[in-house]
């Protein structure tokens, strides 16, 4: 991944949580802590279910 357009990661839920910031282009300052706080979250949770997939 590079950054551009069109990249994905193969898994849809970190796609989808990455897509989230560039909602940062557009959002006040004090809009960007939530922003970060929800796409570290679905990470967090992606991982999790990495982890109980392997179990």
């Amino acid at each position: 991944m590079n950054g551009t357009e069109g990249d994905t990661t193969g898994d849809e839920r970190v796609d989808a949580a990455l897509a989230r910031l560039t909602e940062l282009e557009q959002a006040p300052l004090t809009e960007h802590p939530a922003v970060f706080a929800d796409v570290h979250r679905r990470l967090q949770e992606a991982l999790t279910g990495l982890d109980e997939g392997a179990s």
